[in-house]
Parts: structure tokens; C-alpha cells; sequence
């Protein structure tokens, strides 16, 4: 798993991580997830939850090395049994046997350092994510990076993600790969790590700005992000991660009485979102019939057999299968979304590591 190109960011519902399972053997030595403990209550059990996504991941992906990350365990969080809750969580996964490397940030409760680097040493490696806010003060941050070593951690073991969570405008995008950029210039030359790997996301939280039953394109500027970054001859190449279909911050916690029928669909360095209209209103779930038509009848439709995801597609869109649910069509949007991502991705990291320039790599396919 060193050499992998792609990581995409799945939140740990078992939709979510189907659509991963789902993906061609051949493809998955490129690929190192990254799972997020999904949103939950605050009356939820922890040791509940926590036992409830490890046993999906070892369903679902237990064979697989991966990062796991626990973002949304507040500081100070128990167990019944007055443990720690991340503690918990890492005893859970190692009792199902999972292959995983912890992640942890800066932003995170300082009291949980020594969990987190026992772990990472029994792993064998450790995850670092920062967000845009750890490129302010740049010498601080890597000042706090080498700081992991007195922890008892050797960095030669350490990733480090640069996280720039949504993407909203160009002209941020462009200033977050310039500061990116420079930012892991100087990291480069202060510490030796394992990878450096950038992410973003493009993801709508919601479809409500494409026109009722109509297709609407958005730009993937986690891609641009990532080709700017990549151009700028930097001492090591970065990888490439993302949170494919689904926004950084969706729950489902308060879900919304008119879910829209939509089909996203990933092509070149853009998502083509096809929006239907309420699931309650006129044809309800039988609209997922004629968006599933207006996809595979599109001229960026990658056939049939290219994933899980694109043959349910054509599968609906001829009555050969179910219009499922809200569910099925993340499990197949983002199976289609990571399939053609890491294929995608051995064409650009290719051409990146030849010197490509950013336009270069937009350009292609």
C-alpha cells in the first residue's frame, strides 16, 4: 500500500462503504480509504455506535488497509464504563481484526496524544490531518509536526493531509493550492514523512440550485486543487483525496420531509447531477427510471460494465432492476464515482510525475 494514488473520504454508513466493497479488485492496490465515524445523537451510546461501525467495516472492508478516523468524538468523550471513547473505539477494530492506521489532528483533545500513538505504533503508521487554518502559521504547524517525534512516533511512519474540507469559489481554490503548495515546500525541507496526500470537495450539500427535472454540471475543484499542486515541482508528488459525491459536513441526523430523486455522476473534472423533484410528489421513486435513462443515454456515460454503479444504472433505466432508495443511489454514485477516480488517477499521476502541467492534467479524461 505505499505506492497508492487515491484516497477517497467515505463516511462510515454501510451504504457509503458498500460502495467501496463494490469496487473491482483490480483497481483497489491504488486505493487507501479513509472511513469517518458518520454523525450520530448526542443520546446515542457511544460504545453503541462505535461497536456498530466497526462491525460494518469489518464486513465490508476488513481485508483492506485503510485510515479510520473518529472527527466527531467530543473532547472528553466515555464510554459507560468511564473509558475514553476513542480507547474503546481502537480495541473494537483490533478485536475484529481490521488492517487500519489511526488519524488524528491538531484540533483534536490534546489528552488523547498517547492513545492515538500507541496505536499508531502497533498500526504501523499515523495519519495527520490538518485544514486550511494549519497553513496560516506555517512554522507553527510544522514546528507541532516534529513535536509527534518527542511523542514517540517516528515520522517516517507519518501521512500527512492537507484537508480543504468545501470548495466554493475558484478563486479560493486557486489561493488554497498556492498555500498548499508552499506550505508543503517547507515541510519537505524541515521533516522527512511517508506521504503527503490534498483534499477537498465540490459536493452540493444540496441539489436546490439545478433547475427541477434537468441536468445540471459543477466544476470538481478538489481536481484543480490537486493538478496545481501537483505542477509545482514539489519534492514529493501529493496524493490525491476526496469525499466524491457527498458534501464534507452532510448528516443525516435531521433528514428532509422532500429528499429530490438525483443521480450524480463523475466524468473528466466534473459531476453531472441529474435532479428529478420530490420523492413524495407525482412519480415518486419511479422518477429514478427516467434519470437513470437520461444518464446512460448521455454522452459521458462510461457502459455498463465499468462499475457496480453504472450497470445498476442501466439496469434501472431498462426495468431490469429496483428504483431503490435514497440509500441505493449513494451505494451507486459513489461506486461509480471511486471506480472512475482510481482509474483516472493512474493516467494523472502519471503524467504529473512526467512534469504535466496543470492544464495538462485537466485535460484529461
Amino acid at each position: 500500500m505505499s505506492d497508492f494514488l487515491y484516497c477517497p473520504i467515505i463516511k462510515g454508513k454501510a451504504n457509503d462503504i458498500k460502495a467501496l466493497a463494490y469496487v473491482s479488485p483490480v483497481l483497489m492496490p491504488e486505493v487507501k480509504p479513509l472511513f469517518e465515524l458518520p454523525p450520530f445523537k448526542p443520546t446515542d451510546d457511544p460504545e453503541v455506535i462505535l461497536a456498530k461501525f466497526a462491525r460494518r467495516l469489518a464486513k465490508f472492508a476488513g481485508g483492506r488497509l485503510s485510515y479510520v478516523d473518529f472527527p466527531l468524538l467530543r473532547p472528553g468523550a466515555k464510554t459507560s464504563s468511564g473509558e475514553a471513547a476513542l480507547a474503546v473505539a481502537y480495541r473494537q477494530l483490533n478485536a475484529l481484526w481490521l488492517r487500519y492506521e489511526p488519524v488524528f489532528g491538531f484540533d483534536r483533545e490534546e489528552a488523547m496524544w498517547g492513545t492515538v500513538i500507541e496505536q499508531a505504533n502497533r498500526s504501523g503508521g499515523l495519519l495527520l490531518r490538518l485544514d486550511g487554518d494549519d497553513l496560516q502559521f506555517p512554522e507553527d504547524t510544522i514546528h507541532q509536526i516534529a513535536d509527534i517525534r518527542a511523542r514517540g512516533f517516528d515520522l517516517r511512519h507519518l501521512d500527512v493531509m492537507i484537508d480543504h474540507r468545501s470548495l466554493t469559489s475558484d478563486e479560493g481554490t486557486m489561493a488554497s493550492a498556492s498555500a498548499t503548495a508552499d506550505f508543503i515546500d517547507d515541510l519537505c525541507a524541515a521533516i522527512s514523512l511517508r506521504k503527503i496526500l490534498v483534499a477537498g470537495s465540490s459536493a452540493p450539500k444540496t441539489v436546490s440550485e439545478i433547475e427541477r427535472d434537468s441536468c445540471g454540471t459543477i466544476p470538481r475543484r478538489e481536481l484543480v486543487l490537486w493538478a496545481h499542486v501537483a505542477s509545482e515541482r514539489l519534492p514529493v508528488q501529493p496524493i490525491f483525496a476526496d469525499y466524491g459525491v457527498i458534501h464534507p459536513d452532510f448528516s443525516d441526523q435531521t433528514p428532509s420531509t422532500h429528499i429530490n430523486g438525483k443521480i450524480r455522476y463523475t466524468h473528466g473534472a466534473s459531476f453531472h447531477i441529474y435532479r428529478g423533484h420530490s420523492l413524495r410528489q407525482e412519480d415518486k421513486y419511479e422518477q429514478y427510471r427516467g434519470l437513470s435513462a437520461a444518464v446512460s443515454h448521455s454522452s459521458h456515460y462510461q457502459g455498463s460494465s465499468f462499475s457496480y454503479g453504472d450497470r445498476y444504472i442501466y439496469e434501472c433505466a431498462t426495468g431490469h432492476s429496483g428504483t431503490g432508495n435514497p440509500g441505493t443511489w449513494v451505494l451507486v454514485d459513489q461506486n461509480h464515482h471511486i471506480t472512475y477516480t482510481a482509474r483516472q488517477f493512474r493516467r494523472l499521476a502519471g503524467l504529473a510525475a512526467s512534469g504535466g502541467s496543470a492544464t495538462e492534467l485537466l485535460l484529461q479524461p
